[in-house]
């Protein structure tokens, strides 16, 4: 297959071809072009960092600002500098795999302010609000903990799936997708796009059409992994990060880590039951004429 071959030229032939022979070897090299394209999943380091203004830096604020002045994280590319289909859709794939499965990023949001924090806690301190020592590093340690606290919850959420069994997996969906395919004169006809040539190229049509598949298979393969239904409302666990279906606004845990829950609140009930018996043993014992005579005895008054 030619790699300059546009998509939709692939699509077409895929369609048209006489045998499942011919199908699968379409469907081949058109794997094949994706997995051989240069748009490769890349991973990097990316920093938050800010600078101590000189004539703060000796001071002792100057200098705990100074120690969290360099925050960490792990980012990916994003994004392709190119505009071939081949690189387009290769870098739809490389981003589902960093969302869904590469545990070490975690852009969470709220992690990412957390991240932020120190940097803005400086500034706000440069520009003249008052913050005490205690309370700024207070602040700082507070803001890093839940940091970590959230990254791992996070990390949770994350499915297990190495690349080389994600490429397998993706290569069901564009097979799916593929079987699927319509030819722009027949998405026409049936009303889909009346004047598709006005704005938009037959590669971009598909382009779109492929990514938008692609996001919504795996969805539907998440909710298989977590042995979930289709057409219900979902939620996190609160312990483990596994998608659970909201049957209600009580429910918290996945059923394995509610077993695990109830296992663990009930030898803490336990616990708490034995510590109340021994107090109210101890309390039964000293309340005893026996050891009220122990007592006055140890006290040194007369004995009656």
């Amino acid at each position: 297959m030619n790699p300059d071959k546009y998509l939709y030229d692939i699509v077409e032939d895929y369609i048209q071809s006489g045998t499942e022979e011919e199908r699968q070897d379409i469907f081949r090299h058109f794997c094949s072009l994706l997995w051989a394209d240069e748009n490769k999943r890349r991973t990097y380091t990316k920093t938050i960092r800010f600078s101590v203004r000189p004539d703060l830096l000796d001071t002792d604020m100057g200098q705990l600002f100074h120690a969290w002045s360099r925050v960490s994280y792990k980012s990916y590319k994003s994004l392709s500098q190119k505009t071939g289909w081949c690189s387009l859709l290769r870098q739809k794939i490389n981003n589902l795999y960093s969302r869904y499965f590469d545990k070490e990023i975690i852009l969470d949001k709220a992690y990412m302010e957390l991240l932020k924090a120190p940097k803005q806690l400086y500034l706000k301190w440069e520009s003249g609000e008052l913050i005490t020592m205690a309370d700024a590093a207070s602040l700082l340690c507070s803001s890093a903990n839940e940091a970590s606290r959230l990254r791992l919850f996070c990390q949770k959420q994350k499915m297990d799936l190495s690349w080389t069994d994600y490429k397998a997996l993706t290569e069901t969906f564009l097979a799916k997708i593929l079987d699927n395919c319509k030819t722009i004169d027949a998405y026409e006809a049936q009303g889909g796009y009346a004047s598709l040539y006005d704005f938009i190229n037959e590669d971009n049509f598909y382009i779109h059409y492929f990514c938008k598949c692609l996001t919504g298979e795996l969805l539907k393969w998440q909710k298989q992994y977590y042995h979930v239904r289709d057409h219900k409302q979902y939620k996190r666990c609160a312990l483990c990060g596994a998608l659970i279906e909201k049957t209600g606004n009580r429910r918290m845990y996945c059923p394995p880590c509610a077993r695990q829950k109830a296992a663990a609140d009930a030898l803490l009930r336990k616990r708490r039951q034995r510590q109340r018996d021994i107090t109210k043993q101890e309390a039964l014992l000293s309340a005893s004429p026996q050891s009220a005579l122990s007592r006055n005895r140890n006290s040194g008054f007369p004995q009656i």
